[in-house]
């Protein structure tokens, strides 16, 4: 609130209490009829003034959920000065006017629980939740609320004379019931206070806590002195339930004043106490109502322009502005170091940049000589594999080119260098699937033997190709190994070769290539290079040869 404001305020809650103070000090004085009319307009005044309480802590409380058991402090209030007024103004029958009196002790037990609970959520974050054995104490309010209700069947709480035709609260003594829920009021609001002042984050002076030790004793004073009955505190505070409200009330204000309980007001002592900003709350003209102590004097268009946006007042210094209740909130903020270190940071991006450019070129050109590299390596990869046959088939063109028009020594030559050519394409490409990590198929592998078998037959040789693996996939090694030997095979029986049958089967889970090769050329050369392979002379010019192709190899 603003201190004009604050000032009225105060005073017009002075001059209610104090018109409803005159008003009972007159009543208490008329000794010629019931002052009815007036008693009332009293408990309006006073339900009036906790009705616009309820509302002031409904504005000022930050934490929401202690706002929810403030205001329903104050609520309690009105219902308890509801109560009153249904019992002596309203309420003819006595034993209704009785329950009503019980009903004191609906706001009496639960106003001090609902301060303990605020208590407990001051400086919590929206979403803090009260732990589980907080549920008891509602059980217990509850369970003393009841005990005060029945009292009729067991006067634990208030004791009638037994002599009395009807209950009445004119004439009454208090029992040990009444005990239990003194102890309660007490408790509560002591462990309430007690949470706050231990709970509280702001540092006070001492002398700043004088209003809440004083408001604090003279509830206590009161309470004490009127359960005992002294005269003096029944003349001036006889109405109890105003009294108790009155009192309790002033001891939240106090803690408000103390800061005891967080409130979103008292900016001028917020911005007096600040340092290191330049911030301002200005109304909706633009006039300061608020400033800290470092903030300078702004113009009024800089502060309407900068509604729509920051703006730039000088060198480095930047204005900003947010609406708030009834005005605006102004601040500058120094980013000239920001500034200063944008401009770094724009520098470092740059040469950043530069880098990354040098070092994509160095990757790209690194890139480019390793694909190279590898493509060589892949180059001889595959010409070394296959050296043998291709310098044969430069030998065979030679021959062509010298045999001239001998057509039937030419057709022969064509066929040999067909075969050769054939194993060196079908061998690369198997050598390739080998260095990527791929399997070869099993019509792969069928499709390369029946080309070179193609071939063979242009040189009248009679041949047979059964490949039967049982599987999809072979290793690339051992398919390749399968096609070496046979190629092995044929070259060494190419000169005088006249039929021969190849077979690819799996026998007790060992792949294996069996060659019957019908030549005049000695076949067991090739043990040299195979030495796990079979190699026998079944018949005349005819050979066996058994090669299994799982772990073995030349």
């Amino acid at each position: 609130m603003k201190p004009k404001k604050n000032t009225i305020v105060i005073i017009t809650v002075i001059l209610v209490v104090m018109t409803a103070f005159a008003i009972r000090l007159v009543n208490r004085m008329d000794s010629v009829q019931e002052p009815v009319m007036t008693d009332f307009i009293r408990i309006t005044l006073h339900i009036g003034l906790f009705t616009a309480w309820g509302f002031s802590l409904f504005h000022r409380i930050i934490q929401k959920n202690a706002r929810h058991f403030l205001c329903g402090i104050a609520f309690l209030m009105v219902l308890w000065l509801c109560f009153k007024a249904l019992k002596y103004y309203i309420v003819t029958d006595i034993n209704a006017a009785r329950y009503l009196w019980y009903l004191y002790y609906l706001p009496l037990l639960f106003i001090p629980l609902f301060t303990l609970f605020a208590a407990l959520f001051l400086g919590k974050t929206e979403n803090y939740r009260l732990p589980r054995w907080t549920k008891l104490l509602y059980f217990f309010a509850v369970l003393l609320l009841v005990m005060v209700m029945t009292n009729d069947c067991h006067q634990f709480v208030f004791r009638f004379p037994e002599d009395a035709v009807v209950f009445s609260d004119y004439e009454y003594q208090r029992g040990p019931g009444y005990v239990f829920i003194f102890t309660w009021f007490a408790s509560c609001s002591l462990a309430a206070f007690t949470i706050m002042f231990f709970h509280c984050k702001v540092s006070r002076r001492q002398r700043e806590y004088i209003p809440f030790v004083v408001s604090l004793v003279l509830s206590v004073i009161y309470v004490i002195t009127s359960m005992a009955g002294f005269s003096i505190t029944m003349f001036l505070a006889g109405d109890m339930s105003t009294a108790y409200c009155l009192l309790f009330s002033a001891v939240l204000e106090s803690c408000i004043y103390c800061g005891l309980i967080p409130v979103n007001t008292r900016y001028g002592e917020m911005f007096v106490a600040s340092v290191e900003n330049d911030a301002q709350i200005v109304n909706e003209e633009y006039q300061v109502c608020f400033a800290s102590a470092q903030a300078e004097r702004i113009p009024v268009r800089m502060m309407e322009k900068a509604r729509t946006g920051p703006v730039e007042i000088s060198r480095g210094v930047i204005l900003h502005s947010m609406p708030v209740n009834g005005g605006y909130v102004v601040w500058t903020e120094n980013i000239s170091e920001l500034s200063k270190l944008q401009e770094e940071l724009t520098d470092i991006k740059e040469e950043l940049t530069e880098r990354s450019s040098m070092l994509q070129y160095e990757y790209e050109l690194e890139k480019k000589m390793k694909t190279v590299e590898e493509q060589n390596r892949l180059y001889d990869l595959l010409t070394s594999s296959t050296r043998k046959q291709i310098d044969w088939i430069a030998e065979l063109m030679k021959e062509y080119e010298a045999a001239g028009e001998d057509v039937d020594k030419g057709r022969e030559i064509l066929s040999r260098i067909a075969i050769l050519g054939g194993y060196v394409k079908r061998k690369k490409h198997m050598v390739l699937s080998i260095y990527s990590g791929f399997y070869v198929t099993e019509d792969e592998l069928k499709n390369a033997f029946a080309e070179s078998v193609h071939y063979l037959q242009f040189m009248d040789v009679r041949c047979t190709l059964l490949v039967d693996t049982g599987r999809k996939f072979i290793p690339g090694n051992i398919a390749v190994l399968a096609y070496d030997f046979f190629e092995a095979a044929t070259e060494a029986a190419l000169d005088s070769l006249y039929a021969m049958m190849i077979t690819v089967t799996e026998i007790s889970d060992v792949l294996r290539i069996r060659l019957i090769v019908g030549s005049r050329e000695p076949m067991s050369k090739l043990q040299k290079d195979y030495p796990k392979a079979l190699i026998e002379l079944s018949d005349s010019d005819e050979w066996t040869l058994i090669l299994p192709l799982n772990g073995g190899g030349s």
